[in-house]
């Protein structure tokens, strides 16, 4: 079966490979390469992005764990793990280059940062972090968000840090 499209800069043959958030897909004979991101409250939508950007994407980092050697290794949202000495925390997001998976830039999830809505019924708006509170036992830890002109609590695992003052990459 012949290559008919990438994902990440990786080739992939099935038709049946999955896709998802912040995913690159590039496809054969067509010169626009799209972004999977959050949009017009749709999870998943596609948008032309530039071919500068193709090498770039944005990770949430959803698991960090001490492994043998006093090494941290890092666990995303796509499944991707990576053995590195980044200073990151849960819920904070890594610009990575694929497809090796570099980390580029770290975007700390805190006060005055801005975010995207990756779920729930505000999925794909953007907004500014008003502040972070913490979580309990039974209630999870939780971000106010500035959107537009009003201020909605969200799960914090709800929202992805997408840049300070604006997005490092193109997500609209």
């Amino acid at each position: 079966m012949e290559e008919r499209f990438t994902v990440d800069g990786i080739t992939r043959k099935s038709l049946h490979h999955g896709v998802g958030l912040m995913d690159v897909i590039e496809l054969q004979g067509v010169p626009e390469v799209y972004r999977l991101v959050p949009k017009d409250l749709t999870v998943l939508k596609p948008i032309t992005i530039n071919a500068s950007e193709k090498t770039k994407k944005l990770l949430k980092v959803t698991k960090k764990v001490t492994i043998k050697g006093k090494k941290t290794q890092i666990g995303f949202h796509d499944g991707r793990n990576l053995i590195s000495d980044a200073k990151v925390n849960v819920g904070d997001t890594c610009l990575v280059q694929v497809p090796e998976t570099k980390i580029l830039d770290v975007i700390k999830l805190e006060k005055g940062v801005q975010v995207i809505v990756t779920s729930g019924v505000n999925v794909g708006k953007t907004g500014k972090i008003a502040e972070i509170e913490g979580g309990t036992f039974v209630l999870p830890q939780r971000a106010l968000v500035d959107i537009d002109d009003r201020q909605i609590e969200i799960p914090s695992d709800l929202v992805m840090a997408v840049g300070k003052d604006k997005p490092v990459i193109q997500i609209q």
